[in-house]
């Protein structure tokens, strides 16, 4: 029998979404990325994969060269190249910002009231030996891993992770793995009680942890203050997927990269709105308008 986490992107039962992402901290959508999408994003990292500075095919670390807009980046190594900032890259990334599968479950789950902004997005390829190390869970005290507030119904999600498979991701591909439950632990995991955020080891194989399956359009979401990181990598190839990771406006992006003219431009009333969800004001005669 199916796992009953993971749901198509067009379920219409709000209830049963809002119950599986309140239990468990996170939430499969099956087929949530159009096919011509996952094309056009496969295509964009075959044309700029050798353009990275560095690159060569043998390896999956590249940092600090630029395409347009978008930086490339690593935060550890073995984490992989981030193509940081990839809705620069062109209209396909720039529909990530209120993609209709799952836009309306972020906005609900942060809360209206708080409105939404993106933290960070990126595209990652990962190699053979790649991974992320455990990290987050419920007892740490970062304001983006809040998740409801005591004694009231409301939702109250400091941030919600979105994970794209460009591809499939099974077992030895370096699967994102993860405590279920974990949001709500009132104590850190075994590997974090030196009261480290995070880990250096591989998450995959870690106590409680699963390791989550996609195929190439699926999306995974879950809250930053879930306990995870992934697997590492045991297969040949490379590991694609996108993040769009989404916080209340109030919250600054992650690298405060500024929008360019073109990117701004080509954004819609509501995805400005995500962008730059709190305007910058300048004295008369000094900064700089997008306008």
């Amino acid at each position: 029998m199916p796992r009953q986490d993971r749901i198509d992107a067009g379920e219409q039962d709000e209830y049963l979404i809002d119950y599986l992402f309140d239990l468990n901290g996170y939430l499969i959508l099956k087929n949530a990325l159009d096919r011509t999408d996952l094309r056009e994003m496969n295509q964009w990292v075959e044309d700029h994969w050798d353009q990275v500075e560095g690159k060569r095919r043998s390896k999956d670390r590249a940092e600090g060269a630029w395409i347009g807009g978008v930086e490339t980046h690593t935060y550890s190594g073995p984490d992989g190249c981030n193509f940081q900032n990839i809705i620069e890259g062109g209209a396909v990334f720039r529909r990530l910002i209120n993609y209709p599968a799952w836009i309306g479950h972020c906005r609900r789950w942060i809360n209206p009231i708080n409105g939404i902004s993106i933290h960070e997005n990126l595209l990652n390829v990962r190699g053979p030996g790649g991974y992320i190390g455990i990290h987050g869970g419920g007892a740490i005290p970062l304001c983006y891993l809040t998740f409801r507030q005591e004694n009231t119904g409301e939702w109250m999600v400091g941030q919600i992770n979105v994970i794209g498979a460009l591809g499939g991701v099974g077992p030895g591909d370096g699967p994102t793995s993860l405590i279920p439950g974990s949001h709500k632990s009132a104590l850190r995991h075994p590997m974090l009680k030196g009261q480290g955020y995070r880990s250096e080891d591989a998450a995959g194989n870690q106590l409680g942890m699963e390791e989550l399956y996609l195929e190439a359009g699926d999306v995974l979401m879950f809250t930053d203050a879930i306990t995870h990181g992934s697997a590492a990598r045991t297969n040949e190839g490379y590991r694609r997927t996108t993040l769009v990771r989404y916080s209340p406006r109030f919250l600054r992006s992650r690298f405060h990269y500024v929008p360019s003219r073109e990117l701004w431009d080509n954004l819609n009333e509501e995805q400005r709105a995500i962008i730059e969800p709190i305007p910058p004001r300048f004295a008369p005669g000094q900064g700089y308008t997008q306008g």
